[in-house]
């Protein structure tokens, strides 16, 4: 008995078109038959019928009919990042945690100088934390400053174009020049303070202000980096958002009067300036910038943590007052702050914009945040 088999026809047109996987220009490393090795090499044609390709290898020589699987995609150089003091980094986040805890910051120190000259802060923030019996000397514009856990030292911040948020400190004299002052949780330290908005005391008690007294070269260049009009000083407006609250021991705060003396800190010898006239004085006006006062220095400190890990803006914020609740968890300065992306092996000018402006409006912008955190701790 015969048997007749099936034959299934031939394709017409030689078979299928293979796809190109490749492309055209495209940077790859290949080999081809009797080759050990792969060598790098730029794509210059594609055979869709046999789904081989022509290379042109980098010593010239060319090559048709390389197939796909003796091909690859040649492998990206790594991104590196490069700190001021030339240390490199494949991750960004500790690249950007060293460079912040090196470079913008000083913490646990007892019984130091510490010193950073024009141009070694350049508009970044900036954090002091966990200093004892120390003198700091900030002669450099700034972004926002965070100053937590300090005792006995003696203090110069220069021209911050942002919050400076002083929290924790104890038996300290400052020196501030600043877009908006804010204490919390101190006890009897001295503030001589240039703050082009009003002063804000939280739960301190204390604290006592006079006009800003800092000398040093090159701070009128400062002030004017800074957006601060030297003349426009709300030293005296002092708000006091505890006001009555008999828990905390009075007096919260007072002002100076001149007969009992305005000490001054004059650095860096004849070329020394201060451009704001100790007679200074600003009147109350709304919304001139910062936080509004109402509020509170937890929230606002708060929202400077969490404004340094946003990316993206948030609406505008609600600023009716809310109760004061525990004191947030201070997150390092080191772990936040926005970047931009860097190129390969990025130079110091990735370093530079570790800290930009753009935390301060998203600290702004994150107030209902910690509005909410802050009811949720009441709460509780």
């Amino acid at each position: 008995m015969n048997v007749l088999k099936k034959i299934s026809p031939l394709p017409l047109g030689g078979g299928s078109a293979k796809a190109q996987v490749h492309a055209n220009g495209a940077s790859v490393e290949a080999k081809v038959k009797g080759w050990k090795k792969f060598y790098k090499g730029t794509i210059t044609g594609f055979d869709a019928a046999t789904g081989t390709y022509s290379v042109e290898f980098e010593d010239g020589d060319k090559k048709d009919g390389v197939k796909g699987f003796n091909i690859r995609a040649k492998a990206s150089a790594k991104q590196t990042y490069t700190a001021p003091d030339g240390k490199t980094f494949e991750d960004r986040a500790e690249f950007r945690k060293y460079v912040s805890e090196t470079f913008y910051s000083f913490h646990e120190r007892k019984g130091e100088s510490l010193m950073k000259n024009a141009g070694e802060i350049d508009g970044q923030t900036f954090a002091l934390r966990g200093l004892e019996e120390c003198e700091v000397q900030l002669m450099d514009h700034a972004d926002q400053v965070l100053v937590d856990g300090i005792s006995n030292c003696k203090i110069l911040i220069g021209p911050s174009s942002e919050s400076v948020f002083v929290r924790n400190a104890k038996n300290c004299q400052f020196f501030i020049a600043c877009k908006q002052f804010r204490c919390r949780d101190c006890e009897s330290c001295t503030v001589s303070l240039y703050s082009k908005t009003e002063p804000v005391v939280e739960t301190s008690t204390g604290m006592r202000f006079y006009p800003y007294a800092a000398a040093y070269p090159g701070q009128a260049a400062h002030f004017a980096k800074a957006n601060l009009p030297a003349e426009h000083n709300h030293w005296c407006n002092v708000f006091d958002f505890n006001k009555g609250d008999s828990s905390i021991p009075e007096p919260h705060w007072e002002l100076i009067p001149e007969s009992e003396g305005w000490p001054q800190w004059s650095l860096g010898g004849d070329g020394a300036e201060n451009p704001v006239p100790k007679d200074a004085r600003a009147e109350v006006v709304p919304k001139e910038g910062g936080f509004a006062i109402s509020v509170s220095q937890n929230e606002a400190q708060t929202a400077f943590d969490n404004a340094q890990q946003q990316t993206a803006p948030q609406p505008p914020p609600s600023l009716a007052p809310v109760p004061p609740a525990a004191s947030a968890t201070a997150v390092p300065v080191s772990e936040t702050t926005a970047v931009e992306e860097a190129s390969p092996t990025a130079n110091a000018g990735e370093a530079s914009n570790i800290a930009t402006s753009d935390a301060g409006a998203a600290m702004a912008e994150s107030v209902d945040a910690a509005k909410t955190q802050d009811a949720q701790q009441t709460e509780e």
